[in-house]
């Protein structure tokens, strides 16, 4: 993917720099500001700010190509990973965001590394902080870690490859960016190493897991399964003779005398329920008896007083009222009451009147009779009942007596019965727990046995996606080619034997002749493999255009402690030329910016800055009059 740097404005300042495609320099003396403008350029590209003190708190802008797109960035040189940084497309669609530098805010659906990240077409994806142990926490290749392929700095360029493997987490962030470029870390890879992690996580909490309660069991005395399989055997078998020999008891208490007694108390409480049930109805007999009697006498009297009525009243005519001593008028007719005006009712004839009295004083006898009758039913019943609830007392007296003597001699070995129960049910809820713990023991031995196997699988699927890729092998093999051809070219010293450079496929940094980048003698040698190390990687990414490597490259540093005179002056010469050459060869595709204290020493380069000890990349501000 192309990424080009246009323009670098460093807001206060009348400082812009202009660069073009293919080779550009930036020279000067060694306080200028070169690395700075490196710092300067590396912020604009989504790197992290590391700027120094003339520039913190200072604004830069600048205009960057990617693709086919052009964008003006305008952004703050503070560390704050949520300043505000604006960027605007230049022609075509003409977009404009408004980005947090590194970490999301609400209301912001993109940070500007992230939009790199999307821009350059890099996949936004998570990593182990540590390979090599797969429940590590993942962390997100970021665009500073892509752009490592991108950027040799100045203090790193003659010591080490990318600044790696000083830095441990660094040095894995490189591998992953390398099989990234190169096709070895896969959709596939990912989603492989993503399920190796989930099994390896739950492998280590089993494992974990099972060695304490290994070691718990280990120091009681349920340490042996087989064992304590005998001991509940042994304990189920006593229980059931405890609980066989205390049935035996109950039964013993079920002796005939109170079998017997048992009898009587039922039989006499049936015969006190049957008297109850007498005396409540004898008792009911009189009280509707009497109740009869009381009917049949005020019949009575009121018959008598109808039959003084009769004698002594029926010949009276009322003059005079006998309430109040008054006169009665004349008033009503012949059938009419003088007195109450009402109509007088039928007269019962006298004869009638005096038979049903005789026959009322007869009931009344009869009733009486039938009252004494009942009344001595009902003194016989109480106290028959009397006797029965005597009865009944007397034989549960007896029952309590013969049952609690037998209760009393039996107190101990019913007490040791309980006892021993209890201690026989208490130890085997200990051991069904014990039990429980071995069988979760056996089963976790059983999922750790089968998640090793899932991992070894996981495992071998995951070398094999990584490492048997054709297209990756053609390309690591183009990469080695590169490097090798990139090293002759420069005229880089070579060590005997010979038999060439390439990449190593286990750390994926450079052998020059048999020799890794640390067992390198000189510090100039060390800056050309870096140099062609880095060239190769664009080289092979021009030569595929769907590779994901941006095509621009910054080494800061060039000609570090390679030396100014004679054979070392030749291999500075081949060095830019190696690199004018192959920015000609790819036109506007790549770019190349290199920091160099003098000019170059071959003509064809377009030195975009050139910075002094007066004119520094941030001009002294002259003082006010």
């Amino acid at each position: 993917m192309r990424l080009r740097i246009e323009e670098l404005t460093i807001s206060g300042t009348t400082r812009t720099v202009h660069f073009q495609p293919g080779l550009n320099a930036i020279t000067g003396a060694m306080s200028g500001g070169k690395t700075a403008t490196i710092s300067c350029l590396r912020a604009l590209v989504g790197g992290d700010v590391n700027v120094v003190p003339e520039l913190k708190g200072r604004t830069i802008t600048g205009t960057v190509l990617i693709g086919n797109r052009r964008f003006r960035i305008v952004r703050p040189l503070v560390t704050t990973d949520t300043a505000k940084i604006d960027v605007a497309e230049i022609g075509g669609a003409e977009h404009a965001w408004r980005l947090p530098a590194a970490r999301l805010e609400p209301g912001y659906d993109l940070t500007f590394r992230d939009w790199y990240l999307q821009m350059l077409g890099l996949p936004k994806v998570l990593v182990p902080r540590a390979p090599t142990d797969e429940t590590s926490p993942l962390v997100p290749v970021t665009i500073n870690d892509y752009l490592m392929y991108c950027v040799l700095r100045q203090d790193q360029i003659d010591s080490s490859v990318f600044g790696t493997p000083d830095n441990y987490h660094k040095d894995i962030k490189r591998k992953f960016v390398f099989e990234i470029y190169y096709g070895i870390f896969s959709a596939k890879a990912i989603e492989l190493r993503e399920h190796l992690r989930t099994v390896s996580v739950e492998l280590k909490a089993l494992t974990a897991d099972a060695k304490t309660l290994e070691r718990v069991l280990e120091t009681t005395s349920f340490s042996s399964a087989a064992q304590l399989q005998v001991q509940q055997t042994q304990a189920i078998e006593q229980l059931a003779r405890s609980r066989e020999a205390e049935q035996d008891l109950n039964r013993t208490l079920q002796e005939p005398a109170t079998v017997a007694l048992r009898a009587q108390i039922a039989a006499a409480e049936a015969d006190l329920q049957v008297t109850d049930t007498s005396l409540r109805s004898e008792t009911a007999t009189v009280a509707r008896l009497t109740g009869l009697r009381d009917q049949l006498v005020a019949q009575s009297r009121r018959i008598t007083r109808a039959l003084v009525a009769e004698r002594l009243l029926s010949d009276f005519e009322f003059h005079t009222c006998p309430r109040c001593g008054s006169d009665v008028p004349e008033r009503g007719g012949d059938d009419t009451c003088r007195l109450c005006l009402q109509n007088p009712p039928a007269v019962v004839p006298t004869t009638a009147l005096v038979s049903e009295q005789d026959r009322v004083i007869e009931q009344v006898a009869e009733t009486d009779q039938l009252i004494a009758r009942s009344q001595e039913r009902l003194q016989l019943l109480r106290q028959t009942r009397e006797e029965k609830i005597g009865l009944r007392a007397e034989l549960g007296a007896q029952l309590d007596r013969l049952a609690q003597g037998f209760l009393t001699d039996q107190a101990d070995r019913i007490r040791r019965f309980g006892a021993d129960q209890a201690r026989l049910e208490e130890q085997l809820l200990r051991i069904a727990d014990a039990l429980a713990l071995h069988q979760r023991l056996q089963n976790q031995g059983s999922r750790i046995a089968e998640l090793e196997r899932e991992r070894e699988d996981l495992i071998s699927r995951l070398d094999t996606s990584r490492h048997r890729n054709p297209a990756a092998a053609e390309r690591m093999s183009e990469l080695d080619h590169a490097f090798e051809n990139t090293l002759r070219s420069f005229d880089a010293p070579r060590f005997e034997p010979r038999p060439g450079s390439y990449i190593s496929r286990k750390n994926y940094l450079p052998i020059v002749d048999g020799r890794a980048f640390s067992e390198l003698s000189s510090q100039g040698v060390e800056v050309m493999v870096n140099v062609a190390h880095a060239l190769a990687h664009q080289l092979v990414a021009l030569a595929h255009p769907e590779s994901l490597l941006p095509n621009l490259l910054i080494i800061d540093g060039v000609s570090s402690n390679v030396g100014h005179e004679g054979i070392d002056l030749t291999r500075l010469e081949k060095m830019y030329a190696t690199l004018l050459a192959t920015t000609q060869q790819h036109g506007e595709e790549l770019q190349i910016i290199v920091v160099d204290n003098d000019l170059p020493p071959i003509p064809g380069v377009h030195v975009a800055l050139t910075l002094s000890d007066t004119d520094r990349l941030v001009p002294e501000t002259e003082p006010q009059a």
